[in-house]
């Protein structure tokens, strides 16, 4: 159900080559990209291990963006329980997307 929409997202959006809809477990809940599969997995477990020591904070932030050059990873918080990752090309393309990348938390928050 997400995967049709995640990859709509990555058609119409510049510079993103991958979303990851993550719960607070770690589990990827789906996913799509022009990168690997795989990739995309992994990428997401590796940053729940880091969403995870943060999420015993009392404010949790709403969003975060890492620098993994030559990639920007942003983590956006859905709920307590769910996260959106979205692998940009660069920050230039984190900017351009906002609005778009709204409308994709809101769509997925609408559903849950």
């Amino acid at each position: 159900m997400y995967r049709d929409v995640m990859q709509n997202f990555i058609n119409i959006a510049k510079g993103v080559n991958g979303v990851v809809f993550m719960d607070s477990e770690g589990e990827a809940v789906d996913f799509a990209g022009t990168v690997s599969d795989y990739d995309l997995k992994v990428i997401g477990a590796h940053f729940s291990v880091f969403f995870n020591q943060i999420n015993g904070f009392d404010e949790q932030p709403h969003s975060m963006l890492i620098t993994m050059e030559p990639y920007v990873l942003g983590m956006y918080r859905i709920t307590k329980e769910y996260f959106l990752l979205v692998l940009y090309v660069s920050s230039y393309h984190v900017i351009i997307n906002r609005f778009r990348l709204r409308e994709l938390i809101d769509f997925i928050k609408g559903s849950l």
